[in-house]
């Protein structure tokens, strides 16, 4: 069983300082992760606690889904010997946040 919202957005932060930590990226890297964090965080908030486990649509993710796929992947990553490199968390992290923005679409207008 996955954790609530607000714990899988701790793990997440935990796991991307070690990822940032063991890869040591430059700086705009460093922020575009971080920012990826930031963005989900506000999704969330926007969103509110009723709708993080509801899909927007039948066959669709809910926000807790797409946010505990990225979770796993980001712990999974963060212990694992030679990880992915930060590029790929931001641009699947960048993803994802495309995805919340949708979620938050289909529910609001």
């Amino acid at each position: 069983m996955r954790p609530d919202t607000p714990a899988m957005l701790d793990q997440l932060g935990a796991a991307y300082q070690t990822l940032l930590s063991r890869a040591q990226p430059p700086e705009a890297d460093r922020a575009r992760l971080l920012g990826v964090l930031d963005d989900l965080r506000w999704y969330a908030e926007r969103l509110g606690a009723l709708r993080w486990e509801t899909p927007p649509r039948p066959g669709r993710w809910s926000f807790a889904e797409n946010l505990w796929h990225i979770v796993e992947q980001a712990i999974d990553a963060a212990y694992t010997p030679e990880p992915r490199s930060i590029v790929y968390f931001i641009d699947h992290g960048k993803e994802h946040v495309g995805q919340a923005a949708e979620i938050f679409a289909l529910f609001e207008y």
